[in-house]
Formats: structure tokens, sequence, C-alpha cells
């Protein structure tokens, strides 16, 4: 009988600390709580950004007119149909503006189709963890490493964020 006890409070209190990370996971993203983020943001380098062009015309024209970022990351979201289940987002230090983009499945024979999902100031907080933010690794550091196993341009997969470097706080 005491087995049966402890096993129960040994099986709910295992429960409650896989549900407590999970909820630690999904927070609503800075200044957007409409969105839920999932895990950290992950910092991308400008050839991993120009791979997300190809992916999402929307964010391609924004950058052929206005120039590329100071900073741009991709944060994985909450899955919201039709939309992909991450964001590309831009930031613009000097002009103090921050961009979220993403993709949208339409149907099978448009690969490119995204739209920008929010234009607004940076907030405080972020342009802090902006600017202490460790820069993306070199593609050929990151070869052959057990982390990345593959280079980035190894894999294509329409429905994931292309790979990068997880931003430490």
């Amino acid at each position: 009988m005491m087995r049966r006890v402890a096993l129960v409070v040994l099986s709910s209190a295992s429960l409650a600390l896989a549900l407590r990370a999970q909820a630690d996971e999904i927070r609503p993203a800075v200044d957007r709580p409409d969105i839920m983020e999932v895990g950290d943001p992950i910092l991308i380098n400008r050839r991993l950004l120009a791979r997300e062009m190809t992916r999402n015309v929307d964010l391609r024209d924004w950058i052929r007119l206005y120039g590329a970022p100071e900073y741009s990351e991709v944060q994985e979201i909450e899955i919201d149909p039709p939309w992909a289940p991450y964001e590309v987002r831009l930031y613009y230090l000097k002009r103090n503006a921050y961009l979220a983009f993403g993709r949208v499945d339409v149907a099978p024979s448009v690969y490119d189709y995204g739209v920008r999902k929010y234009i607004g100031p940076i907030n405080p907080a972020v342009v802090e963890r902006l600017l202490t933010a460790q820069p993306p690794a070199p593609a050929s550091s990151t070869a052959g490493s057990a982390e990345y196993p593959l280079e980035p341009t190894d894999v294509i997969i329409e429905t994931t964020a292309v790979e990068g470097v997880p931003v430490s706080n």
C-alpha cells in the first residue's frame, strides 16, 4: 500500500514538473499578446536571411526596398493554420523599427507567399537582448559539429525555420 502511495505521489509530481516546463516555454510575444512564442528566438545571419527571403515574397520586397536590418531572428510560434509555425523578425535599430513576417500555406504551387504581420517600435528590453546577443557562428564552423550536423543549405523543409544559433540571454 505504501508503495502505491509513493508511486502516485512521484508520478503526480513528475507530471506537474513536466507541465510547468512546457508552460515556461510558451509566452506571449513582447508588445503582441495575440502571438504565443515557443522557446527562445534564433539569431540568423545574412545568408540565412536571404534563404528566408526566397520563401517569403513580402520579406524579400521589404528588404529590397528598405535595406538589410541590423538584426534578424527566427522565432517559433504556436501553430495557427494557415500560418507557418515561425516568424522572421527584423530589427532596424537606427529607425527604431521591429517587423515580423510570416509565411502562409495557401496552395501547393505557391511556395513563397508570405506577409508582414507586424510593424512597430522596438521594446527597450528587446534592444538590450539584441545588443548582448552572440553573433551567429560561421557556417564552416558549424558544419561538422554534433549540434549542427548538416549545413543549413543541405536540407530544405518548407514548414520549419532555417537553422541558426540560439540567442543567449
